[in-house]
């Protein structure tokens, strides 16, 4: 009886329990009934994290063309909306399916295409499918057109307005899926282009890659050495590995941003990672004082850096009004999408070290090894002292931990340490050596006079 009694009074408890949270119950069952789970983890677009992007909101921020549903509807950007549509007309007109056929593919790959952002689209159905599509045709097309070249284009014919589209279109926030551009090329089969040499190209990534090489190869690689080898040839045979998944069938490039990411890397086989983190380095102005001779390095791997028998090797590299849009807009990518494969973000890590002050810049400068379009040291010394504030770093490119010991090594030799020191504090200025200089001439001129002196005794 008592047995029964007790299971009566839990049970009891029990309801009473669950009266008393029925109310929140239900109120969380209808949260998660609001929650999306993605199909799978297609997530490759990405608004730029608040603290990385407070630091310098113009550079991720579109100026003149929205690209996708981030930035759809910006009044600023409404300008561009006609020429994307006599863009799309023109597009539909060289292919080889119609307007109907380029909806349906969208309509079909909608839910995929929205599980791209990383955030919710609100847009509708209708709307969203609508902004996709323009889209992806006025890239398609524009970048044709940057093969062939048309006279009188509105938009090639304006170099101002070209250069305001080249870098809203690698804006991470900016961007669509590239399967969307990939399938809607062949998809439509658009018509022979014609010009120099483009006989060769057959998929969205020969044109997207020969649109690249105009507008960005100079960037990258500014001695010139390496644009005239880097061929969609040498593109397909060194970058497979990064463009092609497994399967040699399907790409895996993520979007334009990632295709720039892609031009940064070295050719055929990416350096093994080291799960730590450079802590120090001495800056490049230190290092030649201590006796390190930099020379300019062959910027086939514009990433590698090597230090041998006291000679520190860097590829040139061209610091211009748009480096930190292409070099930010890469780094949040890597922050978003490859956090364990943060290759150029090591890189400019190193470079802020190496950079502290202007005078770090004019040393680099002197030597050749970087070509400052900007002209105010100062300025570019800021830039890079800030690209990297607020990034998270969890490994870095093996390569550079050993560079580092070498380098910090030789400047920390007593011998190194004291030259490195007697030349900073006596040649470091003008007005030290003046300094210098002119107190070596009185000491000689004393020694002289002493000497001079004793002489006259006898």
């Amino acid at each position: 009886m008592q047995q029964m009694k007790k299971i009566e009074l839990q049970e009891n408890g029990s309801i009473k329990r669950e009266n008393e949270h029925k109310s929140l119950i239900i109120d969380m069952e209808a949260m998660l009934e609001s929650v999306e789970l993605p199909l799978v983890s297609h997530c490759c677009i990405y608004k730029v994290p608040q603290k990385i992007r407070k630091l310098n909101e113009q550079v991720y921020t579109p100026s003149i063309v929205s690209i996708g549903p981030f930035h759809n509807g910006d009044k600023r950007l409404e300008s561009m909306e006609d020429l994307k549509l006599r863009y799309l007309k023109s597009f539909l007109e060289r292919t080889q399916k119609g307007l109907q056929d380029c909806i349906e593919y969208i309509k079909k790959s909608e839910e995929v295409i929205r599980c791209c952002y990383s955030e919710t689209i609100e847009q509708s159905s209708d709307d969203f499918v609508r902004i996709i599509l323009i889209d992806a045709c006025f890239i398609i097309e524009y970048f044709i057109r940057s093969l062939e070249w048309p006279q009188e284009d509105p938009l090639l014919s304006k170099p101002w307005l070209r250069c305001d589209v080249k870098l809203d279109l690698i804006l991470l926030e900016n961007q669509l899926p590239w399967f969307v551009l990939e399938d809607l090329f062949n998809l439509t089969e658009p018509g022979c282009l014609n010009g120099e040499d483009h006989d060769q190209v057959s998929s969205f990534i020969d044109v997207a890659f020969h649109y690249f090489r105009v507008n960005f190869m100079q960037s990258i690689f500014p001695s010139g050495t390496n644009n005239t080898k880097f061929t969609l040839h040498y593109f397909h045979e060194h970058y497979k590995q990064y463009i092609m998944k497994p399967d040699e069938v399907s790409m895996q490039l993520q979007n334009l941003t990632d295709l720039l990411r892609i031009f940064y890397l070295p050719p055929d086989m990416l350096p093994r990672r080291r799960k730590e983190t450079v802590k120090h380095l001495y800056s490049a102005s230190q290092l030649v004082e201590a006796g390190v001779k930099l020379h300019v390095g062959d910027d086939k791997n514009i990433l590698e850096l090597q230090f041998m028998k006291g000679v520190l090797t860097i590829p040139r590299f061209e610091v211009c009004h748009w480096t930190e849009i292409l070099i930010r807009n890469v780094i949040a990518f890597e922050q978003c999408h490859y956090p364990f494969q943060t290759y150029i973000t090591d890189y400019i890590i190193l470079l802020d070290f190496l950079i502290d002050t202007s005078l770090d810049v004019d040393t680099l400068v002197d030597n050749g090894i970087m070509v400052n379009t900007l002209g105010d040291s100062s300025a570019v010394a800021n830039m890079v002292n800030n690209l990297c504030i607020n990034v998270v770093q969890e490994n870095i490119n093996a390569g550079y931990i050993p560079l580092c010991e070498k380098l910090n090594g030789f400047y920390e030799d007593p011998f190194h340490k004291y030259k490195a020191s007697f030349i900073h504090d006596y040649f470091s200025s003008p007005w030290k050596i003046a300094s210098f200089v002119a107190a070596i001439l009185l000491l000689l001129l004393t020694l002289i006079q002493a000497i001079c002196s004793v002489i006259s005794l006898f």
